[in-house]
């Protein structure tokens, strides 16, 4: 269902937030104090004030990924921010035509927030692993606009994300340099 906020075209959550084992089936006007601070532990959301939490939270979606299933290719147009509720997925990258492993992502982890800033194609693929992953799906059109109406909110929002996305960056350098120097150091036949 959608429902007209502000003019904008807002999605209706489908009974779901993020909760424990980070999922609850509730509305968010009926969210307890719990599964409130369940949405803490995603890193953009922990400064938000209870009110700004629960207005947040009436943007998201939840989707069920089965075990396996794509949940975005790389390359392809991305329109969604998603955070795993449950379960885990596998960030992957191609890399002279073989997917690599980059990274896994558990509960309270988040993707997608590139395009958000800067829209353009997925950098990666991303998978739900062994065990069904439940997702927070919350439309870039829709966070986009929840930021502009709130920027106190909207400020916290892209702090928090920026922080994780520096954390990210960061450890990928570090990859990067340890991979470097163990492939030079390795002797080359003759």
């Amino acid at each position: 269902m959608v429902k007209v906020i502000n003019n904008r075209r807002r999605h209706r959550p489908v009974n779901a937030s993020c909760h424990g084992s980070l999922l609850s089936h509730r509305t968010p006007h009926s969210l307890s104090r719990m599964e409130l601070d369940s949405l803490r532990l995603v890193r953009f959301l922990r400064d938000l004030t209870e009110d700004e939490l629960k207005s947040f939270s009436e943007l998201i979606t939840l989707r069920e990924v089965k075990p396996g299933e794509r949940i975005i290719e790389e390359g392809a147009v991305v329109h969604a921010l998603y955070i795993v509720c449950e379960g885990v997925v596998h960030v992957h990258r191609l890399a002279q035509k073989r997917e690599m492993l980059l990274g896994r992502l558990g509960p309270g982890s988040f993707f997608g927030e590139i395009n958000l800033f800067d829209p353009g194609v997925a950098t990666a693929s991303i998978y739900a692993m062994k065990q069904p992953v439940s997702l927070a799906v919350l439309n870039y059109e829709d966070v986009r606009g929840f930021m502009q109406d709130n920027p106190r909110a909207g400020y916290k929002i892209v702090s928090g994300m920026m922080t994780e996305t520096t954390r990210r960056l960061r450890q990928t350098s570090a990859r990067l340099v340890h991979s470097a120097y163990w492939g030079e150091a390795t002797p080359t036949p003759r």
